[in-house]
């Protein structure tokens, strides 16, 4: 089952769980006399079901996070607005983000290191990329790919390579 199927899952269960609470305190506070308007049940099963789906949006960064190795870093988070939640045109959700263990760190020959990144997706699969990092040129390489320059402010790079910029210079924390 996919993690949409999973999440649609938790709101019915959500949902069933909720309604036969409501239905069982309507039914007693019939019993005891007092009568409820009868849309209290569906629109409280619903709220509930509404509520559930925010606090899932909003939850899955932290559960996501606690899955990791517990040295994990955070690289980048990357947060969106959807149409079928218009709550997150307020307050944009983490949908997916880049994170990298210290522990897959490795020298390599010549000073280069290497490091694999966890790119994470909400809905998605993860994929672990291995980069390599010349520390000394202040360049990255991806698998299979090119040199490119590191930027400015790359957290993985500042983090693979402990602070040091071009020239082997500290240039600070930069991540």
């Amino acid at each position: 089952m996919t993690g949409v199927g999973v999440e649609l899952l938790g709101v019915i269960a959500v949902g069933v769980g909720m309604a036969a609470v409501l239905y069982a305190g309507m039914h007693a506070l019939r019993k005891a006399g007092v009568v409820l308007p009868l849309w209290l049940l569906p629109a409280g099963v619903g709220l509930a079901m509404i509520g559930y789906s925010v606090w899932n949006d909003y939850a899955w960064l932290a559960r996501a996070q606690g899955r990791l190795p517990e040295d994990t870093r955070m690289l980048l988070i990357g947060r969106d607005s959807q149409p079928w939640a218009p709550w997150t045109y307020l307050a944009p959700v983490a949908v997916r983000f880049a994170a990298l263990d210290p522990a897959t760190i490795s020298d390599e020959v010549s000073g280069i290191r290497q490091a694999r990144i966890m790119l994470v997706e909400r809905r998605g699969q993860t994929l672990v990329v291995p980069q390599q990092f010349d520390c000394a040129e202040g360049r990255i390489r991806p698998a299979h790919g090119e040199w490119t320059p590191a930027g400015a402010d790359d957290p993985a790079f500042a983090l693979v390579c402990d602070g040091e910029g071009e020239d082997g210079r500290d240039t600070g924390d930069r991540g």
